[in-house]
């Protein structure tokens, strides 16, 4: 079967387009915590050549309690992004399970007969929450 492209982002959109907020918060949230990790390791390079540098004391305080705020913030925004990216998927996912549920009770009787309902329900409930587990871990995986 040879779908276009462009059908998958029509579908990902009608899936996401409810949800716009949530999806804006996702992204804020992930290129917030992705900035941070590659912000906190130059607060580190810059306390280790300060202290190298013999630099003042209160300079290395500061740099240490800004290492340790942005660590925090990060993994806050992490927990963030985790949270909005299963509330996202679970909810795309649940619209796809009741699309499909329609569809299915709108076909024939001999569809029907073809098909036992436990394979239906394998096959709506199973595969989409296949789906569901992988876009909620990209999003862990991605952070």
């Amino acid at each position: 079967m040879n779908i276009p492209f462009k059908r998958y982002g029509e579908l990902l959109g009608h899936y996401l387009k409810p949800q716009q907020s949530r999806v804006a918060g996702l992204a804020i949230a992930l290129l917030g915590s992705i900035g941070l990790q590659i912000f906190n390791p130059q607060l580190l390079g810059y306390f280790i050549d300060t202290t190298m540098a013999g630099g003042p004391p209160q300079a290395l305080l500061t740099a240490a309690l800004l290492f340790l705020g942005v660590a925090l913030l990060s993994q806050l925004l992490s927990i963030i992004a985790t949270y909005f990216g299963e509330t996202v998927a679970w909810t795309a996912t649940n619209a796809l399970r009741a699309d499909l549920v329609s569809h299915c009770l709108q076909l024939d009787l001999t569809f029907h007969k073809a098909h036992t309902p436990g394979e239906l329900l394998e096959r709506i409930d199973g595969d989409v929450n296949v789906l569901a587990r992988f876009f909620s871990q990209l999003v862990i995986q991605v952070t």
